[in-house]
């Protein structure tokens, strides 16, 4: 069992960029959620290099002039930094954001793509505005490495405007362009979802997994998931080893030729 997990630091011309890594063998790349780092998915890091990865979890954080396109170039220098490219992309809640928009600019990088939990299609600011009010989806905050990572993006120079400007472009233009450009690169792709995600409803993963043109895997209590409670939008750090096991499965049927045996 893996059990060492090491960060990089890359230098780049806007701010250090911080890469976690644990494993050996093929390459494989975990794109955090909204206001985290790599850091905080540790648990699953460890949980997919026991599948033969070797798993890069950069920290993207674009503190001025924040825009999609910046954010996926970071993750694309971040690969190149540490020689995990191409590889397949697992996109977690905002991480999904990123890869859909690395895969378009970058798809010599990207093996293969799949989303867990994420927003690509428009929240609206209906259901933006039910998220800050408190709720069951307060619990990822609960999480100690989660809410050390969203803390530090908080508190670090810049760190507030990139989450402003980062939250207010939910509220954009709709995001539908993307994933049918994506759909066309031809690039092996799917959709995974916590049925329970109290933060992002099920039906934005329909809509999306409808426009990729790809399968929606959907994570009910009673398929695996450790203990009572069906697993919810912070699942990949509080059932690391149930969500690796099923993204190990997911890539194994995308990727059938890199099978691990």
């Amino acid at each position: 069992m893996t059990s060492e997990i090491k960060r990089y630091r890359l230098r780049h011309r806007a701010r250090p960029i911080d890469v976690w890594v644990a494993g050996e063998g093929k390459p494989l790349v975990l794109l955090h959620g909204w206001g985290l780092s790599g850091h905080a998915y540790r648990g699953a890091l460890l949980a997919l290099a026991d599948h033969g990865y070797r798993v890069a979890a950069p920290g993207i954080a674009v503190t001025e002039d924040w825009r999609i396109e910046r954010a996926a170039e970071f993750a694309a220098e971040a690969m190149a930094g540490v020689d995990a490219a191409p590889a397949p992309i697992i996109g977690h809640s905002f991480g999904g954001v990123i890869g859909a928009q690395l895969t378009i600019a970058h798809t010599d990088f990207v093996k293969a793509f799949v989303a867990v939990d994420s927003p690509l299609v428009s929240l609206g600011s209906v259901r933006l505005g039910r998220i800050m009010l408190p709720g069951a989806h307060y619990r990822i905050v609960g999480h100690g490495p989660a809410a050390a990572a969203l803390l530090r993006s908080a508190t670090t120079r810049g760190g507030i405007e990139s989450l402003w400007r980062s939250a207010r472009w939910f509220l954009g233009k709709p995001k539908d362009d993307v994933l049918t450009k994506v759909a066309a690169t031809g690039i092996p792709r799917a959709v995974l979802w916590a049925e329970n995600d109290s933060l992002i409803p099920l039906g934005i993963g329909v809509k999306a997994a409808k426009l990729l043109d790809c399968d929606l895997t959907v994570i009910h209590s009673n398929n695996g998931s450790p203990g009572a409670r069906a697993p919810d939008h912070d699942w990949p750090f509080r059932q690391p080893v149930h969500f690796a096991n099923t993204v190990a499965g997911i890539l194994d049927g995308l990727l059938p030729q890199e099978k691990t045996p």
